[in-house]
C-alpha cells in the first residue's frame, strides 16, 4: 500500500475497532486499493464464534456510516465487509483458536531453514500453536515462528 492507502487503513481500523469493541468479533486486516473517486476499502472481521450475513451487514452499516460522518475517504469509494474466509492465512490467536480440530498447512522458521509440514490443529493459546502431524508427533510452534498457516482443504 502507498503512503495514502496505508492512512487510510489505519484510519478505517480505528472506527472498525470502535464499532466492534465490547463485542465477540476482532478486526483481522483492512485493505485499501485503487485511488481518489474508485477505492475500494476491504474490513476483515471474524469471531470466535459463529458469525453471519447479519452480524457482517450490522458492522458494515455502522463502520460505512463512521465513514461517511467523519469523511474518511476523499471521493467516492465502495466497502466491503466479511470475514476472513478459508482462502485467507490465519494471522491471529483468535483465529488459531476458532481453527483448533482442523488441518493446517503451515510454513515456519526452524533455526536457519524454512519449513512446511501439514498438521491438525489441536490447540492455540495467546503464545502458540500445537499440531498433530500425520506420524503422530505433536509440534509446537510459536507464532514468531510462523511465516504463513493456512487451513488446509480435504480436496
Amino acid at each position: 500500500m502507498n503512503p495514502t492507502q496505508q492512512r487510510l487503513a489505519d484510519r478505517v481500523r480505528g472506527l472498525t475497532e470502535e464499532v466492534i469493541a465490547g463485542t465477540d468479533y476482532f478486526l483481522v486486516d483492512v485493505e485499501v486499493r485503487g485511488h481518489k473517486g474508485t477505492r475500494v476499502v476491504e474490513v476483515y472481521v471474524d469471531s470466535e464464534t459463529d458469525m453471519g450475513h447479519d452480524d457482517l451487514a450490522l458492522i458494515s452499516k455502522e463502520v460505512g456510516f463512521l465513514l461517511d460522518v467523519e469523511d474518511v475517504v476523499d471521493g467516492s469509494y465502495k466497502l466491503e465487509l466479511s470475514s476472513p474466509g478459508i482462502k485467507r492465512p490465519l494471522t491471529m490467536p483468535q483465529q488459531y483458536r476458532k481453527n483448533v480440530g482442523r488441518t493446517l498447512r503451515v510454513r515456519f522458521e526452524d533455526e536457519d531453514d524454512e519449513e512446511i509440514v501439514v498438521g491438525d490443529l489441536t490447540d492455540a493459546n495467546d503464545e502458540m500453536i500445537e499440531l498433530e502431524l500425520p506420524s503422530a508427533e505433536r509440534l509446537r510452534l510459536p507464532y514468531t515462528a510462523i511465516t504463513q498457516a493456512r487451513i488446509e482443504l480435504p480436496w
